[in-house]
């Protein structure tokens, strides 16, 4: 009150007094954490089962090393404007918003569709913050972040891509906001990172990418009916990755997505239809002797059976469904002695080496590099990602 005092004394003393008492207490007070966050989910390729995740069936997924999204969480600082502020950064070759020009604009539309990686984060601070609101677990909002992500994993050819993204940022929410385990469950965990895209985004989705994003390394999981009605999850096993045979990924460089054609399968399951029925059924078997093959060494007898997933899928969906380039695929496998199915929901298959002359092996490995190439697909050896909890 004093009007002898000036503005600059004025401030001088509150900064004085804010660097002592306020400044010191809040770097010293591990409450809030202002270490920046980074997670990274991988993608996976469904080995065994798949598509019969979406309809009470059995699958088996592995996750990769080779591909994966990125989340770099960074909180604010308490002695800062703005603390509990939340900022959604964008990353110009993940999910552009400037173009070089329009032919560029179009480039991109045609490759990477029209949604933007934003929505997902958004949907994602909304079910974690609505399931801690009804399930009574305490959570601090009031400190915000800047948050970005980044992604090398291929889209739209079934490497659950999107789920990597909601999988790391979601990850990314339980560390800044310290929600353990117990308070959620992980096979819950992996339910409600579906829910981001089924429930709030109207994406179709399956729990298989979530789950495995959610554990890591390999895992059989069975969607019994009743279970995941009682539950909300279903029963995931993990198993032990090294059993497996060298694996192989094959993808379509530029998928175009105007090319596919509408399946009507989930309509004909919902509305009772036995043939669909019983070949989800079938691919419950599968899974079951998969299961039992890797556990016996017998990588023949698992190569005999992703055959037998891929032709099951073909006699259900039918050849215009499956595609002419997934079909292509396959059979630049099978004529390098190799079995092969669908990784994802298609766009790309897993396969592995099936002859009979080890001696052969790599060469005819090298011969199907080479002829996928050839025809503008791209081959990849893959490498398995180990558990993540």
């Amino acid at each position: 009150m004093d009007p002898n005092i000036s503005l600059y004394d004025y401030q001088s003393i509150w900064s004085s007094y804010f660097d002592k008492n306020i400044k010191d207490k809040y770097l010293k007070d591990d409450k809030y954490n202002t270490d920046p966050i980074i997670v990274r989910s991988y993608a996976r390729v469904g080995l065994m089962g798949n598509p019969s995740d979406g309809f009470y069936g059995k699958t088996m997924s592995l996750l990769i090393s080779n591909f994966w999204s990125e989340v770099v969480l960074v909180p604010n600082s308490p002695i800062k404007p703005g603390f509990g502020n939340i900022t959604f950064m964008t990353n110009m070759l993940a999910d552009p918003r400037s173009f070089s020009n329009l032919s560029s604009l179009v480039t991109v539309c045609e490759n990477d569709g029209y949604d933007h990686g934003d929505r997902l984060l958004l949907a994602c601070c909304k079910v974690l913050f609505t399931h801690c609101k009804k399930n009574n677990i305490p959570i601090d909002t009031s400190q915000g972040f800047v948050v970005m992500y980044d992604t090398n994993i291929p889209r739209q050819v079934g490497l659950a891509g999107s789920s990597a993204i909601i999988t790391a940022f979601w990850k990314a929410l339980l560390k800044l906001y310290r929600i353990t385990s117990i308070q959620i469950p992980i096979e819950l965990q992996a339910s409600l990172v579906m829910a981001v895209e089924t429930e709030e985004l109207g994406i179709a989705a399956g729990l298989q990418d979530r789950v495995i994003q959610a554990y890591g390394g390999l895992v059989s999981m069975d969607f019994e009916k009743d279970h995941m009605q009682t539950h909300g999850y279903g029963k995931y096993t993990i198993l032990d990755h090294s059993t497996l045979p060298p694996l192989w990924l094959a993808y379509v460089a530029s998928p175009e997505d105007s090319g596919k054609v509408h399946s009507t399968v989930k309509q004909r399951f919902l509305a009772g239809d036995s043939k669909i029925i019983e070949g989800m059924q079938v691919f419950a078997t599968l899974t079951d002797k998969a299961q039992e093959s890797l556990k016996n060494g017998d990588h023949r007898g698992f190569a005999e059976l992703m055959t037998c997933n891929f032709e099951n899928r073909r006699s259900i969906y039918g050849d215009a469904v499956v595609g002419e380039v997934n079909l292509r695929m396959i059979n630049i496998a099978r004529q390098n002695h190799c079995a092969a199915k669908f990784s994802g929901s298609g766009g790309a298959i897993v396969g592995m080496w099936n002859g009979s002359n080890i001696e052969s092996r790599k060469q005819d490995l090298l011969s199907l590099k080479q002829s996928l190439e050839k025809e503008g697909f791209v081959y990849v050896e893959l490498v398995p990602m180990g558990r993540q909890i």
